[in-house]
């Protein structure tokens, strides 16, 4: 949804190219790990370079778009939002990569941090999507402060009854 609401061709082109990618990602992960030669054989896997490339177009958009300096609360723009629905979704499915690698069952680790570059990358164009169409709604940072012993009065002296 998120290619289908992004106006900038740049932009278009790079989630065009991911999409493309998730394929590879997909297929990995879908292979098991008995299977894993065959699928090096016949199909690409996830590589070093497509990782690095993320990092690059991250690196990009990290000097050209300003950031605000507290959490940015999502979906300022119809496209910033499918895009930071799609981040949230790759972050559940990150957890689950996470864990076929403590379980030995994935065999590229490069999927893992192409998932995790990924991620950043569609939090950048989700702020880049933004841009200056609307300003960035964000959490209120508070200053953390030791708390403060409560002072409780002593429980008043019940008067004997006569």
């Amino acid at each position: 949804m998120a290619r289908a609401l992004i106006k900038d061709r740049g932009r278009h082109a790079i989630v065009l190219r991911v999409q493309s990618e998730l394929f590879t990602v997909g297929a990995e992960l879908a292979t098991d790990a008995a299977e894993y030669g065959k699928l090096q054989q016949h199909f690409l896997v996830v590589m070093p370079e497509a990782t690095s490339r993320l990092e690059a177009e991250i690196d990009d958009l990290e000097r050209r778009v300003p950031l605000p300096n507290a959490f940015v609360i999502p979906g300022g723009t119809p496209a910033a939002a499918a895009l930071d629905v799609a981040r949230a979704v790759l972050r559940r499915a990150e957890r689950r990569i996470v864990g076929l690698q403590q379980t030995g069952q994935l065999r590229n680790p490069e999927v893992l941090r192409y998932a995790n570059r990924l991620s950043d990358l569609l939090f950048m164009l989700a702020r880049a999507e933004e841009g200056t169409a609307v300003k960035p709604l964000t959490g209120r940072r508070t200053a953390r402060t030791p708390v403060a012993r409560a002072r409780t009065r002593p429980a008043p002296k019940r008067r004997p009854r006569d």
